[in-house]
């Protein structure tokens, strides 16, 4: 009887000891140095191995956890090395890798195991060492890769990815593109070394161009803003026969246009000494220290540094957008040099939050 049972014991322990066996596909994958390859899953990743590191460097991409960028390390390897990747429902997937020559065409640049939960295009595509290459997508751009990184270099601004190509770039390549809705785009490239190209993924929405401070885009807003008519009448200081005011407050994309009327009622020149603009406490309480934060203007224009006797002006300033708390106040100082005509122009956080838009959408 306890040899019977001994038995069964010793039966059942090697039953549990005995690991599940599953089997599990392995797909083979081929990459070259001049391009690189995205797996796309259902879900996002937890966890990724990699058989030969100096071989291969495979990892989540950050804006879009479901995807992995996977590059070659080295090449022309012709060893072999695998891949696995685990994702956050325990789902597994392994790959075979090898290298694939450079003049071979890639007939799988994008691996898909998403089932089609999102969509996903491959175009084609010319690029120029001479010029910049611009292409626009129908939703905001939040990631963007090129094949060879010595080669092609990448900027993105809202709906708008614009390549550099470098002289010597490799004939062929590819970059990889992701959306905000999460939409994925292949483009295969080819230099060219004569033309330059602008590419529109979807007629139906506008380009949205690039703003920086030295852009023509700039300068084109500061031309609209030129041909605006005041707007704010209720926000000014004078003080000896001098005058500060607001004319006009409007926000185009990443910055914000303050736009000030500036008048000397005198016969005496105003040279600015300077201009700060800074956040400053709204009340100070007692025995406490108000705390002041700088905001630097970005950009200035039409701005004269001598206001002549009997004569008036327009300045504008350029920020980074900005809202500030009700609690706070945002200030303009005008210093006069050698004089005592300080200007001090306090914007309250209801004037910045009901700035226009430079350009408004047509109905």
């Amino acid at each position: 009887m306890l040899f019977g049972l001994l038995c069964c014991l010793s039966a059942s322990a090697q039953e549990t000891e005995t690991p599940r066996k599953e089997a599990i596909t392995q797909k083979d994958i081929r990459i070259s140095f001049d391009y690189v390859k995205h797996l796309v899953f259902p879900v996002q990743v937890s966890d990724i191995a990699i058989g030969k590191e100096n071989l291969i460097l495979a990892e989540r991409v950050e804006e879009a956890p479901h995807i992995v960028r996977l590059s070659a390390q080295a090449e022309d390897f012709e060893e072999e090395t695998n891949l696995t990747v685990v994702c956050i429902d325990g789902s597994v997937y392994t790959y075979h890798v090898t290298y694939q020559s450079g003049d071979k065409t890639d007939t799988c640049p994008v691996i898909y195991e998403d089932n089609g939960k999102w969509q996903h295009h491959d175009y084609r595509a010319e690029v120029s060492d001479l010029h910049v290459t611009e292409f626009f997508f129908p939703e905001d751009v939040v990631y963007g890769t090129p094949g060879n990184e010595m080669s092609f270099s990448l900027s993105t601004y809202n709906n708008q990815l614009k390549v550099i190509t470098a002289p010597d770039a490799v004939a062929y390549s590819n970059l990889f593109v992701i959306d905000k809705d999460m939409n994925t785009y292949h483009i295969t490239i080819r230099r060219n070394e004569t033309a330059s190209y602008t590419y529109n993924f979807d007629n139906a929405r506008q380009y949205t161009a690039h703003v920086d401070v030295n852009s023509q885009e700039m300068e084109k807003c500061i031309r609209e803003l030129r041909t605006k008519e005041r707007n704010i009448f209720s926000l000014g200081v004078i003080k000896n026969k001098f005058e500060l005011s607001m004319a006009n407050l409007y926000v185009h994309n990443d910055f914000m246009f303050f736009v000030f009327d500036v008048r000397n009622n005198s016969h005496i020149d105003y040279d600015i000494e300077f201009v700060k603009c800074f956040q400053r406490d709204l009340k100070k309480s007692k025995n406490a220290i108000q705390q002041e934060t700088a905001i630097d203007p970005v950009y200035l224009k039409d701005f004269e540094t001598k206001i002549k006797g009997k004569s008036r002006n327009r300045l504008i300033l350029g920020f980074q957008k900005f809202t500030i708390p009700d609690d706070k106040v945002f200030e303009i100082e005008m210093y006069e040099r050698n004089g005592g005509r300080h200007m001090k122009l306090a914007v309250f956080n209801e004037y910045i939050l009901s700035a226009e838009p430079l350009y408004k959408e047509r109905p």
